[in-house]
């Protein structure tokens, strides 16, 4: 995650509304027994040294061989208490590049906060985001890279939202949440947002035993600065039979009426899904259903098991959604979450486990979700179909993790002139994308001090309209060692190819690194 300013430019004060808003959302929690709260603070330093024999990773032909430097201070907030939760992440990445003499900065934030403000009535919850993405499958990706590539831009979101809860005895149990949040970026190929959001819940007490239900009212307003606004609008019921405990079966119906230029039928209409979903252990879950909305038929599928030594997940989905809430809430497999379940067993405590996965994921340098498809920036409503499956295998000495996906997006509504003008050099608008990718990681622990990293990578993206398709390979090695509690430090060898069937788009690398990472 992070702001990408270059050589003589600023980072604009814009780009730190994000965290403005995440510290005011902890200030008026503070209040809330803030003291009792336990509160913990890790600052720490990284420095990184890289070859490459690519630094701006250009075609062919054209590699600039380069040594950058990278200078990260960071720090990590957390704040747990009985109605207060905040945890926070910022690192400052700076670069520096021998041959050219000049430099980048990068600056990565994630933060959160939830606050009960008045006892089981009145909570906040607020996040914020600083992170660079992608904008387009068909070229390198770029996001935790200190590689100079046009294909790599800042996002920035931050959402707020207070809401209402209360019970009304054993029957009813009530929600009603306002939100707002923005998501904006420094390239026009992304359109700069807010929204606005009002969800209403009415949902069976503590009364039903067997049946369950919940009815749904869900209002939200995009605004986008310069393209037409876009209104989603459902009204639904859902309701459940336990036919045991292990054992159940859902349906679910309602109308839903969205405002945008389609380019099909009227984006509007009833809808209806129903389905099973069956739990015989606290170890396994399966739930799938199959319905019918505006744009036809729909399926979706999640499905996880836990042994004491493997985690497995497997999930399909389809449905109508937006690049900005794709940043503003993922839909990918979270690799931390993943990891957590993986080692449930092995490590009772949810505090030591959570810092174990979090050490995991640092060391083996893996990304904060598991084999991702690129979310392209365009500003057009898409229907999504994702299908994603992870298998992690933890032993004494070795921990395995593969993620695979395949997504096809295709858009629902028709770009305008001014969207037309600001993605004038993107590939994806207007257009269906198919994204394949599979990765896989080994760790192995040479000694209580010591471990080693092999992992390799593979994404296809393919474009209808232009009939392009690129492949990217990544490969990695690297050694890990723990020089003391809060010193370590290893090397790591890097080869990305990337061929094109577009002529001039073919791309090698070839990079080695050494970093040491200090903690106060």
């Amino acid at each position: 995650m992070g702001i990408t300013a270059e050589m003589g430019s600023r980072t604009t004060p814009r780009a730190f509304i994000p965290l403005a808003c995440t510290l005011a959302t902890a200030a008026l929690v503070l209040p809330c027994r803030a003291g009792a709260a336990e509160w913990k603070l890790l600052p720490g330093i990284d420095l990184r040294e890289t070859y490459t024999d690519n630094v701006t990773l250009a075609p062919r032909g054209q590699e600039r061989s380069d040594f950058i430097t990278e200078l990260t201070p960071r720090i990590a907030l957390a704040a747990i208490g009985s109605r207060l939760k905040l945890q926070g992440m910022y690192a400052m990445r700076n670069f520096y590049y021998a041959r050219e003499g000049d430099t980048m900065t990068l600056h990565e934030l994630s933060a959160s906060a939830n606050a009960e403000l008045l006892k089981d009535l009145f909570f906040l919850d607020g996040g914020a985001s600083i992170s660079p993405q992608s904008v387009s499958p068909f070229g390198p990706r770029l996001e935790e890279s200190g590689n100079r590539n046009s294909n790599r831009a800042e996002v920035r979101t931050y959402s707020i939202s207070p809401y209402l809860r209360h019970d009304f005895g054993h029957t009813v149990s009530s929600e009603l949440r306002y939100s707002r949040d923005s998501v904006t970026s420094d390239t026009g190929d992304l359109l700069d947002s807010q929204s606005d959001r009002v969800l209403l819940v009415l949902r069976n007490g503590t009364d039903f035993r067997k049946l369950r239900w919940d009815l749904q009212y869900d209002q939200q307003q995009i605004d986008y600065s310069d393209g037409p606004n876009v209104e989603l609008k459902v009204l639904s019921g859902n309701l459940r039979y336990l036919v045991s405990p292990m054992f159940s079966l859902f349906a679910g119906a309602g109308y839903e009426r969205n405002t945008y230029a389609t380019l099909g039928e009227k984006p509007e209409g009833r809808f209806w899904s129903a389905g099973a979903a069956w739990a015989p252990t606290i170890r396994t879950s399966i739930e799938a259903s199959a319905g019918k909305r505006y744009f036809g038929n729909t399926y979706s599928f999640a499905g996880s098991h836990r042994t004491r030594s493997t985690a497995w997940s497997l999930g399909y989905r389809e449905d109508i959604t937006t690049a900005r809430s794709q940043f503003l809430l993922p839909v990918a497999i979270d690799t931390a979450g993943f990891l957590n379940q993986l080692w449930t067993t092995a490590i009772p405590d949810p505090a030591v486990r959570k810092q174990t996965v979090d050490n995991f994921i640092r060391d083996a340098g893996l990304p904060t979700t598991l084999s991702y498809p690129v979310n392209a920036f365009t500003n057009q409503v898409f229907l999504q179909k994702s299908l994603n499956g992870s298998v992690a295998v933890s032993g004494v000495r070795n921990t395995v993790v593969f993620s695979a996906f395949r997504t096809v997006r295709s858009p629902e509504s028709t770009p305008d002139s001014d969207q037309l003008a600001a993605a004038a050099n993107s590939l994806v608008l207007a257009d269906s994308l198919h994204q394949v990718g599979a990765d896989v990681l080994w760790n192995l622990r040479l000694s209580t001090r010591t471990s080693g990293n092999i992992g390799a990578n593979f994404t296809r993206a393919t474009s209808d309209i232009t009939d392009r398709t690129d492949r990217q390979w990544t490969a990695r090695i690297g050694l890990i060692h723990q020089y003391a509690p809060k010193v370590k430090g290893g090397v790591e060898l890097r080869h990305f190819q990337q061929h094109s069937s577009q002529p001039g788009n073919d791309i090698r690398e070839n990079a080695l690194a050494a970093f040491v990472s200090i903690g106060f």
